[in-house]
């Protein structure tokens, strides 16, 4: 493979500290990298940390993105081809086996489905990332028509623009209402029926898209998929388990 791009903005404090860490990873599976905090491509292929600062480099060429993990932030990130969320190639096996699933789930918990709880919450998001919405307001307004919703659970990097009284866990929660943020992962991890409205969340198979509708399917298969998109920075840094991702692209 040609050379890679890590592209990093060092004022924010996890891409300076953990970009250096992508590059051994990368230098261990024998790919030549160097880091760089240009908005610009440099390289054919680019390992993108984060969302916010590389927007031109996604609409001209190969990334893959370093994203928000679905579970286990901040030690576990998404790593995904071309992409936000499903609308990327995680590079997942055809048949994923169970076995990351079986060593993620002694970390994190998956409980029974409950939808007995009173309160309807609409979960915030920084962005959009689809081309349904001109703005992240708009959803909320548009997610809210016609339905009860009671509280908002405020994004760890957003605002309650909403009005609605802020949710600060998941008590007493009977329907959790998203767009595509990880919060969803969450929220059907909890057994809290939930709503996706955009194909590109990573909870899309085990969610209604309907917010008047509470579904609870069965999420084992859902899981092991889930599994396969989910690094740890220890992976990273071996380099070895995240080989395929170079190979298969």
């Amino acid at each position: 493979m040609d050379l890679v791009a890590i592209h990093c903005e060092p004022g924010i404090e996890w891409q300076s500290r953990r970009a250096p860490a992508f590059k051994r990873g990368l230098q261990r599976i024998g790919i030549n990298s160097i880091i760089t905090n240009s908005r610009y491509r440099e390289t054919k292929q680019a390992v993108l940390l984060g969302t916010t600062c590389w927007r031109h480099i996604e609409e001209n060429g190969d990334f893959l993105l370093v994203d928000r993990a679905s579970y286990g932030d901040p030690e576990f990130v998404q790593l995904v081809w071309n992409g936000h969320g499903r609308r990327g190639n995680h590079c997942v096996p055809e048949d994923p086996n169970g076995m990351r699933w079986h060593f993620h789930s002694a970390k994190h918990s998956l409980f029974d489905w409950d939808k007995s709880g009173a309160r309807v919450v609409l979960c915030g998001q920084t962005d959009t990332w689809t081309d349904g919405y001109s703005t992240i307001e708009e959803w909320y307004w548009r997610a809210q028509r016609g339905l009860p919703v009671t509280h908002f659970r405020t994004h760890p990097a957003g605002t309650n623009p909403t009005g609605l009284a802020r949710a600060v866990d998941w008590s007493d929660v009977g329907l959790a209402i998203t767009l595509n943020s990880s919060v969803g992962v969450e929220a059907v991890m909890c057994g809290i029926p939930t709503v996706t409205m955009d194909e590109g969340a990573m909870a899309w198979d085990v969610s209604s898209h309907n917010p008047a509708e509470r579904i609870m399917p069965k999420r084992r298969k859902w899981l092991e998929w889930l599994a396969w998109t989910q690094w740890s920075w220890q992976e990273i840094e071996s380099g070895y388990p995240i080989r395929h991702l170079f190979e298969d692209t």
